[in-house]
């Protein structure tokens, strides 16, 4: 789906600071993620069901909040939406907080006197369980150095596709095998489909004023898409006049 959250290639959103590289910057942020991984060792949801759900929350929420508020927010959505807490427990926990909230940096929070072994022992764990997203090999209909146009679709519901790259054309650099589709997942649907490694020409995605240069030896991006999102190079686009 379109929406506030593909900003790649979007103006106005300032430069990436790159000085800040801490994983965590409060100690609230280490609970929401160690959270996020309990829920999907537990099959509550999966991370495509997880990144349609904040696909899902209000545009100016999504952009003014950061981004593990978008996380416990995209999980509390989920855990309504899979009646795995009632709207009156997330209310009691709420009011258990005082009102201030989880992301109130100032408050200080009651810590346990030690931590419990056994759920830091589970949540290791998660790290050493991730799902497998790989399935039975398909024959993918695209080869290595096979040129491709990205297909110009705006699905109502969840992709993988960046909006950015539609329409541009680029080369099959390598087969990453046969994977499940994030698309139909993000549904509680099935599918599974080759994915391919596509390189595309920076100046091709961005504008020409991308280093680039004849010899073909300037910059470039390489993006993982699935067979879905392409088409050959010499297929026509539905709808478009022909050349005679």
């Amino acid at each position: 789906m379109d929406g506030v959250h593909d900003v790649g290639g979007m103006h106005g959103f300032g430069s990436v600071d790159t000085d800040d590289d801490a994983a965590f910057h409060d100690d609230w942020e280490k609970a929401v993620f160690a959270v996020e991984k309990l829920l999907r060792y537990q099959s509550i949801y999966g991370v495509d069901k997880k990144r349609h759900a904040l696909e899902r929350l209000d545009p100016a929420t999504y952009l003014d909040v950061s981004y593990f508020e978008r996380w416990a927010l995209g999980s509390e959505k989920l855990l309504l939406e899979t009646d795995t807490i009632s709207a009156q427990e997330l209310e009691s926990a709420r009011e258990a907080h005082d009102g201030t909230g989880l992301f109130d940096h100032d408050h200080e929070h009651d810590e346990p006197d030690a931590p419990d072994s056994n759920l830091v022992g589970l949540v290791n764990e998660t790290f050493r369980t991730d799902a497998a997203y790989d399935r039975e090999p398909v024959e993918p209909e695209f080869e290595v150095g096979c040129d491709v146009i990205v297909r110009n679709d705006h699905p109502d519901g969840h992709t993988r596709c960046p909006g950015y790259a539609r329409r541009a054309q680029g080369t099959i650099d390598a087969v990453q095998g046969t994977y499940a589709v994030p698309d139909e997942v993000a549904h509680g649907t099935e599918a599974a489909e080759p994915l391919y490694s596509v390189r595309f020409e920076a100046a091709e995605l961005w504008n020409d004023d991308t280093d680039s240069d004849t010899d073909g030896d300037g910059d470039t991006v390489h993006i993982d898409l699935w067979e879905r999102y392409l088409r050959p190079v010499e297929t026509p686009i539905e709808g478009e006049p022909q050349e005679a």
